[in-house]
């Protein structure tokens, strides 16, 4: 049995890629159901975020078939199977447990250290429990890196001193106008993105920021709120209104009024075109630059738009490339996460390696009792003038003489587990499993034929091949 994990991410995909494999969030658990379904799947969990999209699998390798997930994936980003290949890498077993705690921790994020994820990963394992896709393989492994992760921010200063991708594009802001005071802001989307987005604007200043979205009434529910929370922070007694709800229906008139815009949806379509741009300059009458950030994946914004010389826009990657950079604090904290993740990741691994043992033992533990109670039951039947107190004695100790014989079989079997070697882990697991009559001999079968899903030679995915390669060349 093995770990699997299947991604794309914006180390190895831009974000014009990455769009086309991001699962909206009613479509979730679908794709999970899908999956669950395919040959040898025994787990499945799916994490989406605007940087990555990743499959985290644990299967039966025998019957899992790699071409069927990558055919699906094809059908589903509308790419072949050749460019889903090229576009997505792929762990197993130790690495793929190591990227989940990295990920999990910020360490793989574009914006280094950023806390959101950590409520992005315990979202895709909610999602995966209610869906009931997950056993305790990957129950084990999310858990283990939520409550890594928990631990880092509780032990560090990471949240101190990282951004997240809402506060990195305040900073860019920032970097474009000193002072907020005197600017309009325009925040499409009231969901926790544009409302982190909104508090990060107050922050460093912002006197003046609309809201609007597709549902007017949740906007103005979520614009009250964020006046309520504006009003505390502030030193006077006198109550001003922050935060305004703005008609979604006249987004290219709020457009022309503002210095700075925010689009933060779950649409799936582009929201701020050229069109709506065409409108908004028709009644713009400053010409001054507007800064427009889009955080969403699938874009909210059309990327045209760049070539407008009266528009900066940036995406997730570009927010990403500006604020690479880490602080000394940064590096610092960063190094001490990755020094306890050694550990943590140590621990899982032994747990998982162990595991390997779990169904030989809960078989071995099987044939034990079985034999016990033939046995006990040929006892009874030569020797009825035995007592129940009796009968229940010889039981006992018959019990405890199988105990302390099984003892060097089940150390035996775990320390098996213990090699490097995973592969040959389950090699002589069976081998050792056969010789002490656990399991049957394995009978040969007949020379399999291909079957429909199966990837021509030419093409099909290697774990183990596709990593390096991946490896090698984007680090």
């Amino acid at each position: 049995m093995k770990i699997l994990l299947y991604g794309v991410s914006h180390h190895y995909a831009p974000i014009e890629i990455r769009e086309n494999y991001a699962v909206e969030d009613i479509s979730v658990a679908k794709q999970l159901a899908d999956i669950h379904a395919f040959s040898g799947v025994e787990e499945v969990a799916i994490l989406t975020t605007c940087n990555r999209t990743e499959y985290y699998m644990y299967v039966d390798p025998d019957s899992f078939k790699h071409g069927e997930l990558l055919h699906y994936l094809a059908d589903y980003t509308g790419y072949d199977v050749t460019e889903v290949i090229s576009t997505t890498y792929g762990k197993s077993n130790l690495s793929a447990a190591t990227h989940l705690f990295n990920v999990t921790s910020g360490l793989d994020s574009s914006i280094i250290g950023e806390s959101q994820i950590l409520g992005q990963v315990k979202s895709a394992y909610q999602t995966a429990q209610e869906s009931e896709t997950v056993g305790p393989i990957l129950s084990s492994l999310f858990n283990k890196a939520i409550a890594f992760s928990k631990k880092m921010h509780t032990e560090t200063k990471i949240d101190q001193v990282s951004r997240d991708a809402a506060s990195a594009a305040v900073q860019l802001f920032k970097q474009e106008w000193k002072d907020f005071s005197d600017r309009r802001f325009l925040i499409i989307g009231a969901g926790k993105m544009a409302q982190s987005a909104a508090r990060a604007l107050v922050y460093q200043g912002a006197e003046s920021i609309t809201l609007a979205s597709r549902d007017y009434d949740k906007t103005s529910e979520v614009v009250g709120k964020l006046n309520e929370w504006a009003n505390a922070l502030k030193t006077n007694e006198m109550s001003i209104r922050t935060f305004h709800t703005g008609d979604y229906a006249h987004l290219p008139m709020f457009l022309a009024k503002a210095d700075g815009v925010i689009a933060a949806t779950k649409s799936t379509e582009v929201i701020v075109t050229e069109d709506v741009i065409k409108k908004m300059n028709d009644i713009r009458f400053s010409k001054k630059k507007q800064l427009m950030m889009d955080l969403a994946v699938p874009r909210n914004i059309e990327m045209d738009l760049e070539k407008d010389e009266h528009i900066l826009l940036f995406d997730m990657d570009r927010i990403g490339n500006e604020l690479k950079s880490t602080t000394k604090l940064q590096e610092k904290e960063l190094n001490h996460i990755k020094t306890e993740m050694e550990e943590a990741i140590y621990q899982f691994n032994f747990w998982f390696k162990e595991r390997k043992s779990v169904p030989y033992l809960e078989e071995f533990s099987k044939k034990n009792s079985q034999l016990r109670e033939t046995v006990m039951q040929s006892l009874v039947n030569k020797l009825p003038e035995l007592t129940e107190r009796e009968t229940a004695v010889i039981e006992k100790h018959m019990q405890s003489i199988v105990n302390q014989m099984a003892k060097k079989p089940i150390q035996a079997l775990k320390d098996i587990t213990k090699t490097d070697s995973s592969e040959k882990a389950d090699r002589e697991l069976k081998q050792f499993a056969v010789q002490m009559g656990i399991i049957e001999k394995e009978v040969p079968a007949e020379e399999a034929t291909p079957e429909e899903n199966e990837l021509p030679a030419s093409t099909k995915f290697s774990f183990e091949r596709k990593e390096v390669f991946q490896y090698e060349k984007h680090h």
